[in-house]
Order: C-alpha cells, then structure tokens, then sequence
C-alpha cells in the first residue's frame, strides 16, 4: 500500500474528500473490494483440491514404496538362490569321493542286496538344486527272461545330508502280492505253485522265487543249476534274522542278499591308459577309462568278498539304507558278524527262464518251495 493511499484512506475516513477526488478513491475502493471477494472465493475452491492432490500423493508415494520393497526383494532373492545354487554345487562335490557319489552308492547298493530284480544295473543320476537340495533318480527294471524292463522309477530328496523319504512309484510289471521265500523247515509243499506253471502254455518265460529245503553254499547252488536252462538272478543270503520270529512261520519278504555277478566299488574299478590333450588356452583335457575286474562266473569267493563290502559300505550309511529298505531296521553290524562266523549260505534264489524248464525242477529235492512272480511271452 502506497503513501499517497494512505493519506487518501485517511481523508476520505474523516470527510476530506470532495468532486471527484471522492468520485475517483470510491471507484477504487470498488475494485478493491472485487478483487478481496475474488480471493476469498478461489481460496475457498482450493482447498479440496490440495485435499485430493495431497492424497493422491501419498496414494502414489505407497504404491512406489511397495514397489522398491518388492523389487528389492526379488533382486535378494534373484542373489540368494545364485549364491545358494553355488553353496550347493559346492556341499555335494566335496570330498573324494564326493557326497553325492556316496549318496548315490547308497541308494544302488541298498537296492541291490535289497531288491532281487535290480541285479546292480541301476544307475542313479543327480540333479543339483538350489537351496541346499539335491534331486536323486533311477528306474527300476524287472527281469522276466532275457528281457530287462522298465517297471517303475525311484526319487530321493536330500536336503544337506538329510535323506527324504523314497518314492516308489510303479508303472510296468508289478505282482499283486509280494514274492517271498519260505526259510528250511517252514515251507508246506501243497502251497507251491508247480500247478501254476503246468498250466502255463509253450512259449513263455516265468520268474520265480525257490526255496531250498536246507541251506545250500553259493558253489553248491551253481553245481545243482549250472547246467539248466535258465538264469539266476539273485542269491538270498542267510544273515541269521531269517526264519526266527514265530509270528512269520518262516515268510521272508525282506531278504538280503546279492546278484549273479560281483559288487563292483569305485576303488575296485581298474584304471586305462590316461589321455591328455591341449584344451582353450593354458588348461588341458584329460580322458581316461576304468574297467572291473576280471571275473569268472561262478567264483563264490568273488561274489562274497563284493557282497560283505557292500554291506560294511552301508553299515556306514545305515539310517539311509533302511529308508530304502521300506523303513524295517537292516541290523547289518549283527548281520555282517553273523555271516562272518558261519560263512554265506543261502535258503533259496530268484531265477527266470522257459517256463517248462523251470517246471522240470518239480523232481529236484532240495526245492521246499517256488512262488511263481511274472510270466512273458516268449523272448529266451
């Protein structure tokens, strides 16, 4: 406000102002008043307006709050499961041999003297993931004849050295009811299932679970089926658990035992020539082939000697080992001292081959027992 308003203001407050002077301050006055009524006005309008731009605000400023939270999050994440993926990679190779071999050798081996069908063809691969977790895989074959199939598959979990529980999950051939051995002393001979095979037509193939009236040692079993037409695939093992509880009347449905042929470990295998060849820059390649041992068939000192190393192997693994033994205990220390005392000596074998071929054991008399398991067309 100017000087000159002022004293204007001032004289026309005390009746100063005559003519049009007065006219001239009064339109002034007008104006001003106009001009007062005119921010009184937009002042009133603008304020729900910065009411709803303040929200509006806030409303965007939490929106990029929770979007920096959760990009900030994924990056974490994204950095955790690399970092984790390494961590892993590195738990699992660590060692000589590495962890995962070791978990991988307990589950063949378990399943070969475990599962009379697996005969140790089975191979487990690794799949490595994130978060300290580890992917095992196999199949499971079934032999009927010469022809191996595929019956199903086996997943173990590990997180760490933490074994999950096995999942069996079956896809082929599978008996409805559980092949089983009969113990020396147990087996009723009108429960066997010659009849069975007498009504199986020419041109089959069976496989089937015999029990032996008495124990038999592994050279004396290959005497007796050596020079008939059929295979063993699998030797039951007395360990001296079979046949002693009372309420089983000498059912063995968990036997132990081993494979026609040896098995191999790692530092059993026979290292080939060593190839090495220039690689990218400074680093070379080296290829080099590991081979078994020679093995005659047959030899029961070979065939012992693998089968009581495979068991002192799990008995380091033992808690593992009995997962994948349907959860019952496996007591491989009594085990191991038992047929350490007493020597190996077995009460019956798996075997397959033409159906009529296998029949003609009807006459022999060591056989207590045969449980018919799988029956294929022709394929010897």
């Amino acid at each position: 406000m100017s000087d000159e308003f002022k004293r204007k203001l001032e004289a026309y407050e005390n009746g100063q102002l005559d003519g049009d002077e007065l006219t001239t301050f009064e339109e002034e006055l007008a104006k001003l008043e106009q001009y007062q009524e005119y921010l009184e006005e937009n002042k009133q309008d603008d304020a729900p307006m910065n009411e709803k731009k303040q929200k509006r605000m806030l409303r965007t400023s939490k929106w990029k709050a929770r979007f920096q939270t959760a990009a900030t999050a994924v990056v974490i994440l994204i950095l955790f499961t690399i970092v984790s993926s390494i961590l892993t990679a590195v738990y699992y190779s660590w060692g000589e041999p590495d962890r995962s071999e070791v978990f991988a050798d307990v589950i063949d081996y378990t399943l070969a003297v475990t599962e009379p069908y697996d005969e140790g063809f089975g191979h487990t691969s690794t799949n490595a993931k994130p978060f300290f977790k580890v992917e095992m895989t196999r199949d499971l074959n079934k032999r009927i004849g010469r022809e191996r199939e595929k019956v199903g598959d086996l997943k173990v979990d590990f997180l760490f050295s933490l074994m999950g529980y096995p999942e069996r999950n079956y896809t082929g051939k599978i008996s409805q009811n559980q092949p089983h051995f009969i113990y020396p002393g147990f087996a009723d001979p009108d429960m066997s299932e010659w009849d069975k095979l007498e009504q199986l037509p020419e041109g089959t193939v069976v496989s089937a679970y015999i029990s032996f009236d008495q124990l038999m040692e592994t050279s004396a079993v290959f005497d007796q089926f050596g020079e008939k037409d059929l295979d063993i695939i699998w030797f039951a093992v007395d360990t001296g658990v079979e046949g002693k509880e009372e309420w089983d009347h000498g059912t063995v449905f968990n036997p132990i035992g081993f494979p026609e042929f040896p098995l191999w470990h790692d530092n059993d295998m026979i290292a080939g020539p060593r190839d090495e060849q220039k690689g990218f820059l400074f680093g070379k390649i080296v290829s080099q082939s590991f081979s078994s041992p020679d093995y005659e068939e047959g030899d029961s000192t070979v065939l012992h000697k693998q089968f009581l190393k495979t068991l002192s192997f799990l008995e380091q693994h033992e808690k593992k080992a009995e997962k994948l033994y349907h959860g019952y205990r496996l007591h491989l220390e009594e085990r191991l001292n038992y047929v350490e005392k007493n020597g190996i000596n077995h009460y019956g074998i798996v075997v397959t081959g033409p159906t009529k071929e296998i029949l003609a054991l009807k006459d022999d008399p060591f056989i207590s027992y045969i449980q018919v398991d799988e029956v294929d067309f022709w394929n010897w």
